[in-house]
């Protein structure tokens, strides 16, 4: 089918209490995987590019891998743009085909971030798509510890690896979490569709532990009622039996990236998780096979790595069989790409 809006799935899945996934690409074998995933779950899905990979593929690229993948499956399909800086990206994208665009305007006076939103929520609205804004400040991992730091704390056990990212990184990712009254101010004077309302979550974070302030997600989306967008979602905390576990005691108002769900997460977006579970599966077939001419022998291997991750979130969001009464067949898989390649084949 043709690509669809994010509007049209994610308040769809508000309304029914499940979260749709939100899958970064980087390459054609990425945006293959994420797709083929969605078909065989039967899933809702956005594939998202971010002006990195843009950069790195070229707009046309990416649009155009995005039209056919879409056109090719069964189950809706959005192109989103992740993390647009600036007014002119939103513009192109919306230009080339994009179905969902996204003004990241956070580092600016919350006076600057609205205006500029306001601006392009107008464009966009005019041609029939949704906007999502931040708010708050998703943090980098890499922005908060330097290379030396994280190799350090990654050779802990996994408690006393929590303990010093709460006290590292712990009180600069609170004093950036966003207030509700903002919030609220925000969505009434831009008229955005969706917001990234940062809660604690952290960008490149590889703990799975992490938690999340789902007290203050409450507050914001009980101020806003509209769906709430998870960035920085590959580190944090899944389940409250999973923090158990692990001997990470959360404190009061934290929670899950599941508790989050129930109140107001509604598009999870996944990057770093998929990247790496790309580049461990490439690195372990390029061990397997030395001296391997044909990329395809290495590539085709991660590709099926990133289907299995990809599946791993959209069941864990609920969004399995919410495509509607799609039915996967080996032929709708073929027709995204997937498969792997057979020696000597051309």
């Amino acid at each position: 089918m043709p690509l669809v809006t994010s509007k049209e799935v994610l308040l769809k899945a508000r309304a029914e209490g499940y979260a749709v996934g939100a899958f970064n690409l980087n390459n054609m074998e990425m945006a293959q995987a994420i797709v083929q995933a969605a078909v065989e779950e039967n899933a809702p899905v956005i594939i998202q590019a971010s002006q990195g990979a843009i950069k790195y593929a070229g707009l046309e690229m990416i649009t155009a891998m995005a039209k056919v993948l879409g056109e090719s499956s069964p189950v809706p399909v959005v192109l989103h743009l992740d993390h647009g800086t600036d007014y002119k990206q939103n513009v192109k994208c919306l230009r080339a085909g994009f179905t969902s665009l996204m003004f990241d305007g956070h580092d600016l006076p919350l006076e600057q971030n609205i205006a500029m939103t306001a601006k392009i929520v107008d464009i966009a609205h005019s041609v029939g798509l949704p906007v999502e804004a931040e708010i708050g400040s998703v943090l980098t991992i890499e922005g908060l510890l330097s290379d030396a730091e994280m190799a350090e704390i990654r050779a802990m056990e996994i408690p006393k690896q929590f303990e010093v990212l709460r006290k590292k990184i712990g009180p600069a990712v609170d004093e950036h979490i966003a207030k509700p009254e903002e919030a609220k101010r925000f969505v009434e004077e831009t008229g955005v569709d969706f917001l990234a309302a940062a809660v604690g979550s952290v960008h490149g974070l590889w703990l799975d532990v992490w938690p999340l302030r789902v007290d203050r997600l409450k507050e914001i989306y009980d101020a806003v009622q509209i769906p709430i967008v998870s960035h920085g979602s590959s580190g944090v905390l899944i389940d409250r039996a999973q923090a158990e576990a692990k001997g990470v005691e959360l404190l009061p108002g934290e929670g899950s990236l599941l508790d989050a769900i129930k109140v107001g997460y509604t598009k999870i977006n996944v990057a770093t998780a998929l990247s790496m579970e790309f580049n461990r599966a490439m690195l372990a077939a390029a061990a397997k096979r030395p001296g391997e001419k044909d990329p395809r022998k290495l590539l085709a291997p991660a590709r099926d790595a990133v289907v299995a991750k990809t599946k791993e979130y959209i069941r864990l969001f609920n969004s399995t069989g919410k495509a509607g009464s799609s039915t996967v067949s080996s032929q709708s898989s073929g027709a995204l790409g997937g498969g792997s390649v057979a020696r000597g084949e051309e």
